[in-house]
């Protein structure tokens, strides 16, 4: 009687030693992710980090998801799984908390990673891709506060039990696969591009039923074509619903298929480069393995989700890519590929065990990715490092910055690997491989794949946390100062010329939870969202609408009436206590953080504008505006710059923007601004609310002196000043 319960107790022990090297190695390689989260000073991923961050702390104080103090509609998971970590005070104490948790989090993919691995390798293998899984450069994003430390081990998790399903279908399995996609695209919403993984493995189940095995040998050529025909428009209506469905989609699949091609690339590119070339190359090469190969455990199931994962994954790169060319910037948008880390692990691992890919299929897969590597703009991965989009580039950054390899040696040496990777495969991945072999070449093929992933994810890392340092050192000190000035009291943040410091405005937000809106009285601003810029009610200095709050941070040449409670000079700004609706003193607009004024870049006849305004004209305000304007920094020879310049001063008035605006006119100058000097004009204030507005030609530096490379168009470095009665 106790035979099968020692049986049974004698399996369940060799399971739980079996997964004592998957816990090492979880716990060594979350320690060092750990180690790296807690090496990362402050944010800088903005505006990503800051929005999750406010939807999460509003989700922790109210239990409503809401954006600088406005409501938001349901985004993502992440802010509700993060909100906890908020109820830590102070807010460094909550970061630290969350990074470090984010750590174990994102390296917890190696369980998922393990099980679909198991699926059809042995356990020796399985080791390795689930440890390839989490020792890769997406790793690097752990420390991030964005949704891909949580949406990485939810993809893994939905491969795996998709993969499973597909392998053996049931009612329970399928429903597991199918909550484990929503739950994934709950988390971001990316990952639907899972949904065609699910997709693929369906289709291929319902394909060899025997049903349609039946329904299949009646068929006639005809009956072929007209099913071929039939899934290519459903193909084609499944993208035109998308497309009306998703700006993004639309704009890239209708006006922009060359680009598509082009960005889906640069990221394929990046993403074989960060995992050491040969895993891009397994991946492509496994979706075509001979039929004998199919018909074992797991490998057709897996073949076929891994080709709904490449392809959907894939599409949407190529869909961001593109779309985001047109709209914001030209990316390596490499990240939205790391969730094809597993499977490419688990590829690799079936080819060098098996040795079962076909010749042509590694030599048409590494053809592709040389192809894909050596367009990628590898120099952007270098020159503006660290690049978040791309991380896998960080270990070609290396090979610049610790070994001082230029770009056209990186490129060869990129290109001799895929070649080299590519003749691996052949030689150890496919039947030219000799029966004699054993198995030291491909371990230490695979040791060689971890070493290269893992130094891009460490180098990654280390880039992240440099530029995190270099931030927080410039950060008004001490970080939540606000906070601390503030007690419970809400705080709106106003100024102008707010994108100028894109850094300043969100760490400050971050830092000081007490910041609930930020406006600009120039429009001006960073996201996320737009940046509020309030109406004038009335010429005292009145804006609407009145945000009830118990503070104002006024920065940037803003002043407001109020009790001044704390100023910091290193931030340029003041915190001021309200004792009703924020009532402006004074504020300047149009002037850049180094002081100068600008036109429009590329429209020489758009003059430099700035304007002071003064509402409140009580103590000192009345008297004498003093206007200073200067060139004595740019002193080019042999150039006379255009410097025409005009200054109205007048009765502050609201114009029909309900901006300031001057409503009669008392004075004005017109002079002219030479380089390598400067011109002081005075004017005589109205007995009222007054304005002052200063219009500069413009010249570009870069092209009056070809030393210079600032590229904007400037004015004038303009200051005012009152000299009272």
């Amino acid at each position: 009687m106790d035979a099968p319960l020692t049986h049974a107790a004698t399996g369940a022990r060799a399971r739980l030693e079996g997964l004592v090297p998957l816990l090492g190695a979880y716990l060594l390689l979350s320690t060092l992710y750990a180690w790296q989260a807690w090496r990362r000073e402050t944010p800088t991923i903005f505006t990503d980090e800051l929005e999750l961050t406010q939807l999460a702390r509003s989700i922790a104080d109210t239990g409503h998801a809401a954006r600088r103090g406005d409501p938001y509609g349901f985004s993502s998971l992440v802010p509700w799984l993060t909100a906890p970590f908020w109820w830590l005070e102070p807010v460094s104490s909550a970061y630290e908390a969350l990074k470090t948790v984010q750590a174990f989090v994102m390296a917890a993919a190696i369980f998922p990673a393990f099980l679909l691995a198991r699926l059809l390798l042995p356990e020796g293998w399985a080791y390795f891709a689930a440890v390839g899984t989490i020792a890769a450069p997406a790793l690097s994003y752990a420390p991030i506060l964005v949704e891909e430390p949580w949406a990485y081990p939810a993809a893994t998790l939905a491969l795996w039990l998709t993969v499973r399903a597909i392998d053996r279908p049931g009612r329970a399995t399928l429903a597991l696969a199918v909550g484990a996609c929503l739950l994934a695209v709950l988390v971001r919403s990316q990952l639907a591009a899972l949904l065609a993984a699910l997709a693929f493995g369906v289709l291929a189940l319902v394909w060899r039923t025997d049903g349609m095995r039946r329904w299949r040998v009646t068929w006639t050529r005809w009956d072929w074509a007209g099913g071929v025909t039939l899934a290519v428009g459903a193909v084609i209506g499944i993208v035109a619903f998308l497309g009306h469905r998703s700006g993004e989609w639309e704009t890239a699949a209708t006006a922009w298929k060359d680009r598509m091609v082009e960005y889906g690339s640069w990221a394929g590119g990046a993403f074989a480069i960060g995992l050491g070339i040969l895993p891009a190359i397994a991946l492509l090469a496994m979706l075509a393995v001979p039929a004998r190969e199919r018909d074992r455990p797991g490998v057709r199931a897996f073949v076929v989700v891994s080709a709904g994962a490449v392809v959907g994954f894939a599409w949407y790169a190529a869909i961001k890519g593109a779309y985001l060319s047109t709209t914001f910037s030209s990316l390596i948008v490499e990240r939205n590929l790391v969730y094809l880390t597993p499977p490419a692990f688990v590829a690799t691992a079936y080819l060098l065990w098996r040795a079962a890919a076909r010749v042509w299929a590694v030599l048409a897969a590494g053809a592709a990715v040389l192809a894909m590597v050596l367009w990628v703009p590898i120099d952007r991965g270098l020159d503006n490092f660290p690049y978040y989009e791309a991380h896998g580039l960080a270990i070609l950054a290396l090979a610049n910055r610790e070994f001082g390899w230029s770009l056209d040696r990186i490129e060869l040496v990129v290109a001799v690997i895929a070649l080299l990777a590519t003749a691996a495969l052949l030689a150890v991945g496919t039947r030219l491989r000799p029966s004699s072999l054993g198995v030291a070449l491909p371990v230490g093929i695979a040791v060689a794949v971890l070493a290269w992933s893992v130094t891009a994810e460490v180098y990654a890392a280390i880039g992240e946390h440099d530029f995190s340092a270099r931030v927080e050192a410039n950060l008004p000190k001490p970080n939540d100062w606000v906070d601390r000035a503030a007690g419970d009291g809400s705080v709106v943040l106003l100024g102008q010329r707010l994108s100028d410091n894109p850094l300043g405005v969100p760490t400050t937000e971050f830092w000081n939870r007490s910041i609930q809106k930020v406006w600009s009285v120039d429009g001006t601003g960073p996201g996320p969202g737009d940046t509020l810029t309030p109406d004038l009610q009335d010429v005292d200095g009145t804006l609407w609408p009145d945000p009830e709050t118990d503070y104002v941070l006024a920065t940037n040449g803003v002043e407001v009436v109020g009790t001044e409670v704390a100023r910091n000079d290193a931030a340029n700004a003041t915190l001021v206590r309200l004792d009703g609706p924020i009532r402006l003193r004074a504020n300047r607009t149009g002037i850049a953080a180094d002081g100068w004024t600008q036109g429009v870049t590329g429209d020489p006849a758009a003059p430099a504008r700035a304007a002071y305004n003064r509402f409140d004209v009580s103590d000192g305000g009345l008297g004498t505006a003093v206007v200073r304007l200067s060139r004595e920094t740019f002193c080019p020879a042999g150039v006379r710059l255009p410097g025409k310049t005009t200054v109205r001063i007048g009765e502050l008035g609201r114009g029909p923007d309900k901006q300031p605006a001057i409503a009669r006119e008392t004075d004005s100058e017109e002079i002219y601004v030479p380089k390598c000097a400067s011109r002081t004009i005075p004017l005589a204030t109205p007995d009222g609310p007054w304005r002052v507005e200063v219009e500069t030609q413009t010249f570009v530096p870069a092209e009056v002196d070809p030393s210079s490379s600032e590229r904007r168009a400037l004015g004038a470095r303009v200051s005012f000043d009152v000299l009272p009665r």
